[in-house]
């Protein structure tokens, strides 16, 4: 016979979280998210989009026009019909996880920055950019 110990050795007592727990977390990866989208949309894009011998061709390059194209991508509208200003600060969760992801993908050049834009301008009711 072997000394193994019973299954109910290492039982835990365990008791709900308290309510303001979920709250936290979700405001912390908020944070988090909102702190990737603005490193992204202030830093890494506009550096992308001004790199030579790389094979973009976006029609942006300024942190402020990669702001406003992700936040209308992620509203699918102008992004101040939905959330107000400072956007940064009032994006939910959902809004700021979308935005983190979107400019992963922008990044990634798994997303294609001259339609994103284009329908940015189209919500706005600009004109689009042609390229002859």
């Amino acid at each position: 016979m072997t000394n193994s110990p019973s299954a109910n050795a290492y039982s835990f007592k365990t008791t709900a979280a308290p309510s303001n727990c979920t709250k936290i977390t979700e405001e912390k990866m908020r944070e988090e998210a909102v702190t990737i989208y603005l490193h992204y949309t202030k830093v890494v894009l506009p550096e992308l989009a001004q790199s030579e011998g790389e094979s973009r061709a976006w029609p942006i390059e300024n942190d402020h026009c990669f702001q406003r194209v992700v936040l209308d991508t992620v509203c699918q509208k102008a992004w101040y019909e939905v959330i107000p200003s400072p956007a940064y600060k009032n994006l939910s969760l959902t809004q700021a996880l979308a935005a983190k992801t979107l400019c992963e993908r922008i990044a990634g050049n798994l997303e294609c920055v001259n339609t994103l834009n284009n329908k940015s301008k189209a919500w706005r009711k600009k004109q689009a950019s042609f390229a002859f």
